[in-house]
């Protein structure tokens, strides 16, 4: 290859180019002020740029007048026009091995930020989001860390509150027994997180998607389902929850479909292989007590819960169509000594063993509350850290390669958040 210095006036631009670049120009030119001319720019014999339109438009920012080129006269037209798609094409091709990345980023001292590389989203861009962040195209950053404490979080939960939603009615006043521990939290019983709920639908559903929670506990789930346009089927063992339920999702204008009955006749409801999500929060063995029923798994031992917990996750593994994910948050419990009963591996033996694999676990920081009252006296007596997290565990049935094409590119922060409570 002969390199030949071109004045920038004696190239052009190919006309036709349908590749847009204006996005990279900064990071290029950058490069070249920190690196200089490493890759030539080719064009053809009549001084039309083949490839290399985002270097030449680098170095017009630059203030350059000329630029290494190489003639590409060796080849045809059709070549030329063949090659000058190709050379923009086959990039994008190759994938990064972001464990090796991560380690070559580590090793240069240098701002790499400056040549495209993002060094993370920084608190004022979760908070208010950016062009092209992490938070427009995904709602909240994919970290395994999702923070609940966060104003983004905090103001995105308040409009679904501010909807209508009441989990609460139906188990407030009716909650049976709360162990010491949720005593201490100042609260009777458990709500669930509405701004978790729409993000697990809009990262692990198909749009339209049917979901099926075999613990449906209060209306969140449902009413966030139905209002996103998903397809939501429950099973409440209570029926004064499941009363409450329609009751709330009748104020709000959703239809979700609540059965009041055990999960293990869910067969009874849901046909195999028809559901695209499973989404739901399991009971914490006897962390809260919820009824007098013998078929509630908080008043069972704990045999005989891991017994039903299973049947119950085994039921809805059936259930669930090929390519599609699996979501429970859970959190750890102890026994009557103290010790970890170990809830979340019991969790992911019993998906495993009915072939629905665990591929994500995130953690859910929670607000803090009164764990910096409680964090002492907890500690202190025991050595026991103050627990202010859930763990949301992801399980996908099926090929993990099929997971682009069954679900396609995730787009969600475009969604308006005035747009949840409109009638």
């Amino acid at each position: 290859m002969q390199i030949v210095e071109k004045k920038l006036s004696e190239i052009r631009p190919y006309e036709k180019n349908p590749r847009h670049n204006e996005a990279a120009v900064e990071y290029v030119a950058n490069s070249l002020r920190e690196f200089g001319w490493k890759q030539p720019i080719v064009i053809d014999k009549d001084g039309v740029i083949v490839a290399g339109h985002t270097r030449y438009k680098a170095a017009l920012s630059l203030g350059m007048t000329k630029v290494p080129c190489l003639i590409a006269d060796d080849l045809t037209d059709e070549q030329i026009r063949a090659y000058r798609l190709a050379d923009n094409k086959t990039g994008e091709a190759a994938e990064w091995d972001f464990s090796a990345l991560e380690a070559e980023l580590d090793a240069i001292d240098m701002d790499m930020e400056q040549f495209g590389f993002e060094g993370g989203e920084n608190e004022e861009t979760e908070e208010t989001g950016s062009e092209g962040s992490l938070v427009d195209d995904f709602l909240f950053p994919p970290f395994s860390v999702l923070d609940a404490r966060s104003g983004l979080w905090r103001e995105r939960k308040q409009k679904w509150k501010n909807l209508g939603i009441k989990s609460e009615l139906g188990r407030d006043e009716n909650l049976l027994k709360m162990s010491e521990t949720v005593q201490k939290r100042g609260q009777s019983t458990s709500i669930f997180d509405p701004a978790l709920c729409e993000l697990m639908y809009r990262w692990f559903c198909p749009l339209g998607g049917s979901i099926y929670d075999p613990f449906a506990g209060g209306s969140v789930r449902g009413i966030v389902a139905e209002r996103l346009g998903y397809k939501y089927t429950g099973i409440e063992l209570r029926k004064e929850q499941v009363e409450a339920n329609y009751i709330n999702a009748a104020e709000i204008g959703a239809s979700p479909i609540w059965h009041c009955d055990d999960s293990k006749n869910a067969d009874k409801y849901i046909d195999d292989k028809s559901c695209d999500m499973i989404f739901s929060c399991p009971p914490y063995f006897d962390l809260e007590v919820y009824s007098k029923d013998e078929r509630d798994l908080s008043q069972m031992q704990w045999d005989a819960f891991c017994d039903a917990y299973e049947e119950i996750i085994a039921t809805a593994c059936r259930k669930l169509k090929q390519n599609r994910f699996a979501v429970f948050v859970v959190g750890e419990v102890r026994d009557k000594k103290g010790f970890y009963r170990d809830f979340l591996g019991l969790t992911i033996r019993c998906f495993a063993q009915h072939g629905v694999n665990p591929y994500n676990e995130l953690i859910l920081l929670e607000s803090l509350g009164s764990a910096a009252i409680r964090a002492r006296p907890i500690f202190q007596s025991g050595r026991k850290v103050c627990k202010v997290h859930q763990n949301v565990l992801v399980f996908y049935k099926g090929d993990p390669k099929k997971i682009k094409e069954e679900f396609g590119d995730v787009r969600v922060g475009d969604v308006d958040l005035d747009e949840i409570d409109e009638d």
